[in-house]
């Protein structure tokens, strides 16, 4: 039986000079695109490429992954892969209990990878790997307690509580995105209503976006040229590209979006008590437009904020890169 950071030791290292390097494949499965690379076990990278996720079919994304282990695999041949995914994964650090934005139910993921690439897998919840690649070589290198967070197509989060990766009883820790936050609000993904990842991520920045343009205001006509007046082919990327053009509408939706992330971290900080907040995902490429406003929120909301240290909330350093890396650290670490 595999447990987790039971993995076997394969050799294949490149010494030089005093440091020994080794290799690993990393890869993030997200809710929009997969990303893979090599990753050192210093946290370096080599050889990562971009794919879309072809979400809605389970074997079309082992296919997927196996194909970009291959590819970012030839230079250089891994002795360990690391997955982080954008869903639940169980205590064993084998299979994916759930994904809302995947077709994953009770989905033995590390055994399907092993048998197609004869490589030993481990997998992770992506924000948790996030946690722990800004925690080791990131923007919370030096710190001993951190809450992670991934504005990406959901919200997900994951813990860093005394230099120990804080996975819970049943490995499923961290969920800030599926906080309850309004009653009877928008369906979220993972079958119940007002999840506050409706209100503060990708997603939500979308259906905000569109909205927007469907009540005709005028300030929406950049918006509406951009996507070539076809408001399904509106993205939050696109937005979050006008805004970091200034234009005003955009870093608005932006904004609204940091808000109420900001708000909803105010609850995770009072529960864990982190030295630090590091946002990542897809959305945190807006930088200061999202993270200004959920600062502001955070001191606002948070118990005490007056009376008590409010943690910093920085950009993810290891960027679209951090649940790749993250995943290949954990690999790493799991080999013996």
């Amino acid at each position: 039986m595999h447990e987790r950071g039971a993995l076997q030791e394969s050799p294949n290292s490149v010494c030089l000079g005093s440091l020994t390097m080794s290799w690993v494949v990393g890869v993030d499965i997200g809710g929009t695109k997969t990303v893979a690379g090599l990753v050192s076990n210093t946290g370096e990278v080599l050889n990562s490429i971009f794919v879309p996720t072809p979400t809605h079919d389970a074997d079309a994304i082992v296919a997927t992954v196996v194909e970009c282990i291959n590819t970012v695999g030839e230079t250089h041949k891994p002795h360990a892969i690391g997955i982080g995914v954008a869903g639940l994964i169980d205590v064993t650090g084998r299979n994916v209990a759930f994904a809302p934005h995947l077709a994953f139910v009770d989905f033995p993921l590390a055994q399907r990878i092993e048998e197609q690439t004869q490589v030993p897998c481990v997998i992770e919840n992506d924000a948790t790997a996030t946690a722990w690649a800004e925690y080791r070589v990131g923007s919370g290198h030096g710190v001993h307690s951190l809450l992670a967070v991934t504005v990406g197509t959901g919200l997900g989060g994951g813990v860093v509580v005394n230099d120990t990766l804080m996975r819970g009883a049943h490995g499923t820790a961290g969920e800030v995105g599926h906080i309850p936050w309004v009653l009877d609000g928008v369906l979220c993904a993972c079958g119940a209503r007002g999840c506050l990842e409706q209100y503060a991520s990708g997603s939500a920045l979308t259906r905000h976006a569109r909205e927007f343009v469907a009540s005709g205001h005028l300030d929406a006509q950049p918006l509406l040229a951009a996507c070539d007046g076809d408001i399904d082919q509106l993205t939050g990327n696109l937005v979050t590209q006008l805004a970091l053009a200034g234009d005003h509408a955009c870093m608005a939706l932006i904004a609204d979006i940091g808000t109420t992330l900001g708000a909803g971290l105010s609850a995770m900080v009072a529960v864990v008590d982190p030295a630090l907040v590091v946002v990542g995902g897809g959305v945190s490429a807006a930088g200061e437009l999202l993270l200004q406003p959920a600062r502001i929120a955070l001191e606002q909301r948070l118990i005490g904020g007056a009376h008590r240290p409010v943690p910093p909330v920085v950009k993810a350093q290891c960027g679209e890169l951090a649940a790749m890396v993250g995943a290949g650290l954990l690999a790493h670490e799991s080999v013996i």
